[in-house]
């Protein structure tokens, strides 16, 4: 009778720790994010990567309930960044800012990691390209600029990196006006270090999303030559864009968030749904206005589908350019 009431004791015991963990493990569920969530920056601290994933992450943290902590991992055209968050757990606490450079790498021979690697949260800004010179340049027009090249002259063009979306609108503004070759890509680790380079000289032509300069041109520190829309934008209302100039380039970079593949489909839209709460506050709007970045929402689903399409246009574009490996 004694081991039988020891036995059933266990049981019972068993059967409670069971039950608690189970319990536990619901109500972790129903409560996430209950931990500090990470983000994965590919890209220098300052660049444009950077400060538009910090001002999003800042207005999140109240609209997801939890710390969102940042940590930059720049290099290889953000593939040191997409590799760590690719292995990391998939539970939705580790996210990767998923570049332009997502749907390049690939192609180019870079690296083997694609937009398959992960699972879409949101899109939430996409930036126009422009071509920038310091005011003592002797390039006054990206004619200029094309002119010399035809000429046998160099141009040294400074992006955030060998696969960066800068590099690939440049690539394709040099072969539309027929001077492969001559404009060479200068690559830096992120926008941070290259617009310094810009501003000091080391080099001749600057390309970069048209935001990440406005003060520096507001500044007169540096001068637009074009920008790579299909209109004119708001920031730099009087410059033209490549198309006006005869140019049939238009090229831009994308800012959103990304999991790794099979992250719980719940999680993925818990962090949907808390990140565009952050996307739609007062806090992150006046972040746009100040910054004159162009705000592009797109949903998870949205989402995954617009980087299955760029995956596609560009390893057809990079065919073009003689860029794909």
């Amino acid at each position: 009778m004694t081991t039988m009431n020891r036995g059933a004791r266990a049981l019972c015991t068993a059967l409670s720790a069971l039950l608690a963990t189970t319990a536990a493990t619901t109500v972790a569920a129903q409560q996430f994010p209950s931990e500090p969530i990470r983000i994965v920056i590919g890209f220098a601290a300052g660049g444009s990567t950077d400060t538009n994933t910090r001002a999003l992450a800042a207005a999140a943290e109240e609209t997801c309930g939890t710390e969102i902590v940042i940590t930059n991992q720049p290099g290889g055209s953000g593939v040191i960044a997409l590799e760590t968050v690719r292995n990391s757990d998939a539970d939705g606490y580790t996210i990767a800012t998923t570049p332009t450079e997502i749907s390049a790498v690939s192609h180019m021979g870079l690296s083997d990691i694609t937009h398959e690697d992960f699972g879409a949260v949101m899109r939430f800004v996409f930036d126009p390209h422009g071509f920038f010179v310091t005011p003592d340049s002797p390039y006054k027009s990206l004619q200029d600029v094309v002119d010399a090249a035809k000429g046998g002259e160099t141009i040294r063009v400074a992006t955030s990196g060998p696969a960066s979306p800068y590099a690939i609108t440049f690539e394709d503004m040099a072969r539309n006006t027929g001077v492969t070759g001559q404009l060479v890509n200068i690559p830096y680790q992120g926008d941070a270090m290259a617009i310094p380079a810009a501003l000091s000289g080391e080099v001749d032509l600057l390309v970069t999303n048209a935001s990440n300069v406005v003060g520096q041109v507001a500044e007169e520190a540096l001068v637009p030559l074009g920008v790579a829309s299909d209109s004119r934008i708001a920031i730099l209302p009087d410059t033209p864009t490549l198309e006006e100039q005869g140019i049939d380039v238009t090229g831009g970079s994308i800012f959103g968030l990304a999991v790794p593949a099979g992250t719980p489909g719940d999680r993925v839209e818990a962090l949907n749904a808390c990140f565009e709460a952050a996307f739609r506050s007062d806090a992150f709007n006046a972040y746009v206005e100040q910054s004159g970045v162009n705000p592009a929402y797109l949903g998870a689903a949205d989402y995954d589908a617009y980087l299955a399409a760029e995956y596609q246009r560009y390893g057809e574009l990079l065919e073009q350019l003689g860029l794909a490996q």
